[in-house]
């Protein structure tokens, strides 16, 4: 398709015109781009309809934008020299919305300051010994305060979260702050105590450099536009005047025309509402990441619109996509998928595997399959799109790397491990401390279960089947139903397959360093769980806490270790699977132990003694040459969880 002053040629020989939305009106108009057909075949007449068409579109945007064009081209005193502006004065020197250029600092990824006068702070040397809420991830204050040096300040400080302030900004008009940085790289952060600062677009600045990137394409469109009507022929024949309006026209041979003007937005809202009935939470969470992508990237192109040379346009932009979006999201400070891909081509970053690729095309072909069922779309356009990969399929066991010895000594050599738990803060409170970064590495490695396997457990799994010896039992089902015919599902317990219900042998340096004794202790204080102080989400379960604890703060932050997915606490499994292989265990029991398809499966618990004590030497067998680890201090994990299940109901 060859474009020429951005009109492309339809095979009926009508020339169309292509016009891009700008990334921030795409939820306004639906699309990312608009198609308008001139109505005629000779190209001088159809350039003379998209001049005209141009012009209508570039008041349009000018109006949505509500820019005085003639004070943005004139310019403003308030932008010479260097220094800073606040946002409130560049609004009011240019007559802009103060949404439109929070927008655009925000798509820009320009930095914001703010203004303190006298303001009592707290400053911490580095803000990664404050500790975090389980739940939202955020600062515990009073933590950041014990820490904190207090002081008075002024002066310009940066917002700790941007993109959060700039959002809040944007729908709210304010934003409520506690955390300010002093330089972008740098760990020192001031922290102010309840109710914090309050920032508007008054308090909030941008460098007058930053100010003039924003205004210099407002500058370029004024001018492009006023070329543009200056340059108009008055010789245009009645017949090829252009529409009033805008209207994109269709002519797809893969939509029923009467769902042309159908969004892919509610098509997929259909889709969603047909199939919750046989989804779980977390196939649903995969498919919204999934269909979602193709609205973000296409700008939610109208089911008229779509059609294979679309589709093929969608895979190209996934595949500059780049890999672990939730890191890159954070690396950035941006959750916008183009200007992901756009950094992503900036710094060479890792993208989308060709098998990643894949799994989000089949989701599109998924959903475009079911809209040609229900007659929303004549055809699938999306239909066997992609080419397989070719060459060498990548091994199973290549998805994640086991621990090495070096880094099982590192995460092995963490204070709570030589302590048995953790020393108190001056308050005497366990603010830095929990239960589970004790236990949850010792069982994922010593046991090979998955982590909300092990982070789901009820201490009545946790089962004594001879004097000293004792099996977790995986299943998901309630305590008390499981020896029935038919056990009850637990609404906070799951299992990746049938096979996955099984007994693990719980390997004797887990008894010598006090499991049993912990689980006694529970007991004995009325908990239910192994670890009440994990969180329940809906869609992952407890092992989402769990695992953003291990993964991102302990292996991440605390232990520095590439956050490239290839470690994390999934390694666990492959470190005890290895070890088996190592020690030349039979297929069949490495299945049965970590819950692999095998000939036998365990249906109920009470089938548990016999498959313990057969599995139980080949647990009790793995030696992984730990450095020495102090057995737990049940008194300090209660008091722990105490304070953490405290503070969470001060919190709701």
């Amino acid at each position: 398709m060859k474009q020429r002053d951005n009109l492309y040629r339809r095979s009926s020989g009508i020339y169309v015109l292509r016009i891009t939305v700008p990334v921030r009106y795409r939820s306004q108009f639906g699309q990312s781009e608009i198609h308008v057909s001139t109505q005629t075949t000779d190209h001088n007449a159809a350039k003379a309809v998209a001049l005209h068409l141009l012009i209508r579109w570039q008041s349009c945007i000018s109006e949505l934008e509500h820019v005085n064009e003639k004070k943005v081209v004139e310019g403003s005193p308030l932008l010479t020299g260097a220094g800073l502006i606040s946002i409130q004065d560049f609004c009011d020197a240019f007559e802009v919305a103060a949404k439109l250029v929070l927008q655009e600092v925000l798509n820009n990824n320009i930095p914001v300051m703010c203004m303190l006068n006298a303001q009592p702070v707290y400053l911490v040397a580095d803000y990664t010994l404050v500790d975090r809420q389980e739940d939202t991830g955020g600062f515990v204050l009073n933590s950041a305060l014990q820490l904190g040096i207090p002081q008075t300040y002024s002066g310009f400080l940066i917002p700790f979260h941007r993109r959060h302030t700039i959002m809040n900004l944007i729908e709210n008009g304010y934003s409520e702050e506690t955390a300010f940085r002093f330089e972008a790289n740098n760990r020192q952060v001031a922290f102010c105590d309840l109710p914090g600062m309050i920032l508007n677009p008054s308090s909030v600045f941008i460098t007058k450099v930053q100010a003039e990137r924003i205004r210099a394409p407002w500058v370029k469109a004024s001018l492009e536009k006023a070329a543009l009507l200056a340059g108009t022929s008055s010789t245009i024949t009645p017949a090829l005047r252009p529409p009033s309006i805008i209207s994109p026209t269709f002519e797809s041979r893969f939509c029923n025309p009467r769902f042309s003007e159908m969004t892919s937005s509610s098509l997929l809202q259909k889709f969603f509402e047909h199939k919750t009935a046989d989804w779980g939470p977390s196939q649903k969470d995969k498919m919204t990441t999934f269909c979602t992508c193709f609205i973000e990237l296409m700008g939610n192109p109208k089911l008229g619109a779509i059609d294979r040379e679309l589709v093929r346009q969608y895979e190209t932009m996934l595949t500059r996509m780049p890999a672990h979006r939730d890191l890159a999201n954070r690396r950035h400070g941006t959750n916008n998928a183009t200007k992901l891909i756009e950094l992503a081509d900036k710094h060479n970053e890792e993208r989308l595997s060709v098998k990643t690729v894949q799994t989000y095309l089949r989701a599109l072909s998924q959903l475009f399959r079911w809209a040609v069922t229900e007659d929303y779309l004549g055809k699938n356009p999306a239909e066997s799109i992609s080419q397989k990969t070719r060459g060498a399929k990548a091994r199973p066991q290549d998805g994640r790397d086991q621990f090495n010895q070096d880094d099982l000594n590192e995460i092995f050599s963490a204070a709570w491990f030589q302590l048995g738990g953790a020393k108190r803060n001056k308050a005497g409170e366990l603010t830095s401390f929990r239960p589970y970064y004790y236990w949850l590495p010792l069982i994922g490695l010593h046991c090979g279960a998955r982590l909300n396997e092990i982070s789901q457990l009820y201490l009545d799994d946790i089962i004594e089947y001879e004097t000293d010896k004792f099996y977790i039992f995986v299943s998901d089902a309630t305590p008390e139903t499981v020896n029935t015919k038919k056990p009850t599902k637990a609404h906070d317990k799951s299992i990746k397959n049938p096979n996955s219900k099984r007994v693990i042998p719980i390997h004797p340096l887990l008894i010598e360093l006090g499991l049993v004794d912990y689980v006694k202790a529970l007991k004995s204080t009325g908990e239910e769980r192994l670890f009440p102080e994990l969180i329940y989400d809906e869609v992952k379960g407890y092992g989402k806490a769990a695992g953003r604890w291990f993964n991102e703060h302990f292996l991440g932050r605390q232990l520095n270790f590439e956050r490239d997915g290839m470690k994390a606490f999934h390694s666990f499994r492959h470190t005890f699977v290895t070890s088996l292989i190592n020690k030349a265990t039979p297929e069949y029991v490495i299945s049965g132990i970590v819950g692999h398809e095998r000939g036998e499966t365990t249906s109920l618990k009470r089938y548990g003694k016999d498959d313990a004590e057969r599995l139980y030497p080949y647990v009790a067998a793995l030696d992984f040459e730990l450095p020495t680890i102090q057995p737990f201090k049940a008194a300090e994990g209660i008091a722990a969880i105490r304070q953490a299940l405290r503070r969470r109901r001060q919190r709701s």
